[in-house]
């Protein structure tokens, strides 16, 4: 195991991040607290001062990318390091979310853990690199994209504008271990359909509640029995849930409507085409049983599954930084989403590597360890150097 020698300037980086509010709107007028415009802005200064080649894209006021071009000895060939500018909502929070603190070998404030922390240390890696012997052995980029906490608006922005390195690493909090595979999400809404009458005669009516419940029961009965019975070997069985419900206007009159929104969370062998054709079969199968049964199905969301094959060159300068780093490289896979999928499905080999757990993430008191943070920066460095030599 190599010795750690990373310069402390991660963690004054990081409480510059932390103390640059960047919400994810979620809706709301950018300002303020909410949008990703002047955390792109800082970072433009900083990393311009570095000597990148800085370019903003502000596709809605406030919400922006930020992609930052360091060359390399060879032009030829690049590697990106992305990460999302935008973090989740402070509601709740037990500490200030934007004043950053030190203490117990940790770093609290919004955003330490998911994810500018790993953005922090990605940064370090490329200026140590940048300013040790011989520089960088290829251009490397920055991406740092707006709304992934809603929708992966960002890196979906930056694959239609061309953006098209050799390869790229995105920054999540995964332990330091190096994750090839994820579940994607859909997400949909159905509406059952029926008819009101008075409560005191329920039969001159059609109960959209009650054709609903026939609908959760078939979700959660019969459909998630299939998905428990296939399983990805390294993220296990797809799964569906029901998470939200609505229906009826008041007690005394039978429900003409009733809406449900399902979660599903989709493999890598799995296609939009194949989840959405799953639900409609439920649907289908009411229909034929129950005359009365009206319903329809409209998509919400949609994020990708990431998959990336081990014997890339990126999963293998990955592995190797890893190992000549932390003594040992640990491969797996995780449930949640990332930008990582759209780069995959626009052909970019990409892996998901950061410090920091899951568990801290969006949590009331977030924090992340300094000394996984400080080792953070010395495997991205390696990384650079490895995969730059795998030419």
């Amino acid at each position: 195991m190599t010795e750690v020698h990373t310069p402390p300037e991660v963690v004054d980086l990081l409480n510059r991040l932390i103390a640059c509010p960047s919400v994810n709107p979620c809706g709301r007028e950018p300002g303020g607290i909410y949008g990703e415009k002047p955390l792109a802005e800082m970072l433009a200064g900083i990393l311009t001062e570095w000597g990148g080649e800085a370019r903003i894209d502000e596709p809605e006021p406030g919400r922006t990318n930020l992609l930052v071009r360091f060359p390399g000895r060879d032009r030829g060939r690049s590697l990106m390091f992305e990460a999302h500018l935008d973090t989740v909502s402070v509601e709740g929070m037990t500490i200030p979310p934007f004043e950053p603190a030190v203490r117990e070998g940790k770093v609290f404030g919004r955003g330490s853990c998911d994810t500018k922390g790993p953005m922090a240390a990605m940064l370090c890696a490329i200026r140590s690199v940048q300013q040790g012997g011989g520089g960088l052995p290829l251009d490397v980029w920055f991406l740092g994209t707006f709304g992934e906490e809603m929708g992966l608006s960002g890196a979906r922005r930056a694959v239609a504008e061309g953006v098209r390195p050799d390869a790229a690493v995105v920054a999540e909090p995964t332990d330091l271990e190096i994750v090839t595979s994820h579940k994607g999400a859909y997400r949909a809404a159905i509406v059952t359909r029926g008819l009101a009458a008075h409560s005191s005669e329920p039969g001159r009516g059609v109960n959209a509640i009650a054709a609903m419940a026939r609908v959760v029961e078939a979700i959660h009965g019969p459909l998630a029995r299939s998905l428990a019975s296939r399983a990805h070997p390294m993220l296990g069985p797809a799964t569906v849930s029901v998470g939200v419900i609505r229906g009826g206007s008041q007690v005394n009159v039978v429900p003409d409507r009733c809406e449900v929104e399902v979660d599903r969370r989709v493999l890598p062998d799995e296609s939009r085409e194949d989840v959405v054709a799953e639900l409609t079969d439920v649907l289908d199968g009411l229909t034929r049983t129950d005359p009365t049964f009206r319903a329809e199905m409209r998509d919400s969301e949609w994020f990708p599954p990431f998959e990336q094959p081990m014997e890339a060159p990126i999963v293998r300068a990955a592995g190797g930084a890893c190992e000549k780093v932390l003594g040992a490289a640990s491969f797996k896979g995780v449930n949640y989403a990332s930008d990582a999928s759209i780069y995959r499905q626009a052909g970019i080999p990409t892996v998901l590597f950061g410090p920091g757990s899951i568990a801290q993430a969006h949590k009331a008191d977030e924090f992340t360890e300094i000394d996984p943070l400080i080792q953070a920066v010395d495997v991205y460095a390696e990384l650079i150097r490895a995969y730059g030599a795998d030419g």
